[in-house]
């Protein structure tokens, strides 16, 4: 019962995911630094993000924010609406770089038991995966499978964001033209653990055109390969090429959007008082509007594909006697 109120909490009415993004640390930072910001210490993190969300988190159904600078901090400051859920990151920032490899590495001192206990309406793990580097391949997968069996001993979504890397450090040539084929195996692989919402790239490099024919085949192969209900994340393009995104993916069957910098990036690059406050109270929302009614127009309820939480959704008269709760 926790996994199917937990998508309700993300989702509208209509089973649609419109969830702002929001849980950068280090990207954050030198988005700040490039910015020409001073300084950049703790409390002036937590404001940039206090700053973004407050003006969003009304028109969005879930808000995805990181334990260091964002979860805590947002609910405190009365940034978060009580009827916005709360999607909370279990990893580090950044990667271990073994060789090449991008291993992902829990935060310390965090755990989804914290995140059921604050209050979370699911957990978000992002894993950086190539199908084909198997040993790094091999070990983010044990992780995500460790992640599903805590996730499902507390009763509560798993939201996976697989992002994808170079197959050969440097060649990104190569990668531009393997891109599609490294999505969709990333997505059939994390397809087979108890994953309830795959938060997945668009499936197109940005380099390698906008033809809508490539587009619309990449995004069908990338629906396919999904056998759990999927969001597309905005990896930091611009707000016109996400809009045509997420239509794209949306009319293959995403079930909404995980974005964030495609909508607040200007918040962080904008210094000048005046125009920043007019981005940040006019823009920002107006383009998450128009995102909400994109997916709302052309995506897929999440209800409409086989889930783990969805399969679960019969309660006989007597459910709470059999009902675990918290398994040990």
């Amino acid at each position: 019962m926790g996994k199917l109120r937990g998508l309700q909490q993300v989702s509208t009415e209509q089973g649609i995911f419109a969830i702002l993004a929001c849980d950068q640390r280090g990207a954050l930072k030198r988005m700040m630094e490039k910015a020409g910001r001073s300084p950049i210490d703790y409390e002036a993190v937590v404001q940039m993000k206090h700053d973004i969300v407050a003006p969003l988190a009304p028109f969005a159904t879930g808000v995805l924010l990181d334990p260091e600078y964002g979860a805590a901090q947002l609910i405190t400051r009365d940034a978060l609406p009580g009827r916005v859920g709360l999607v909370v990151a279990l990893e580090e920032t950044g990667y271990e770089d073994r060789e090449g490899d991008r291993l992902t590495r829990l935060l310390g001192q965090w755990s989804v038991a914290k995140i059921k206990a604050m209050g979370a309406a699911a957990v978000k793990l992002l894993v950086y995966y190539n199908p084909r580097r198997e040993a790094a391949a091999a070990y983010q997968r044990e992780l995500v499978a460790q992640v599903a069996r805590e996730c499902q001993a507390y009763d509560i979504p798993f939201m996976l964001e697989p992002v994808t890397y170079p197959t050969k450090d440097g060649d990104e040539e190569t990668f531009i033209r393997e891109k599609p084929d490294l999505v969709v195996e990333t997505a059939q692989h994390m397809s087979e653990f108890a994953v309830d919402l795959l938060k997945m790239e668009f499936p197109v490099h940005p380099k390698a055109g906008d033809d809508p024919g490539l587009w619309q085949d990449a995004c069908a192969r990338l629906d396919e390969a999904c056998r759990v209900p999927w969001a597309l994340l905005s990896a930091g393009v611009d707000f016109e090429t996400y809009c045509r995104q997420l239509e794209a993916a949306c009319r293959a069957g995403a079930s909404g959007f995980v974005a964030g910098r495609a909508i607040w990036r200007e918040a962080v690059e904008i210094t000048g008082q005046a125009e920043r406050q007019q981005f940040l109270s006019e823009t920002m929302p107006a383009r998450l509007r128009r995102l909400v009614d994109i997916a709302s127009e052309h995506g897929r309820p999440w209800r409409a594909r086989a889930s783990h939480a969805y399969a679960a959704a019969d309660a006989p008269a007597d459910w709470f006697a059999s009902y675990a709760g918290f398994a040990s």
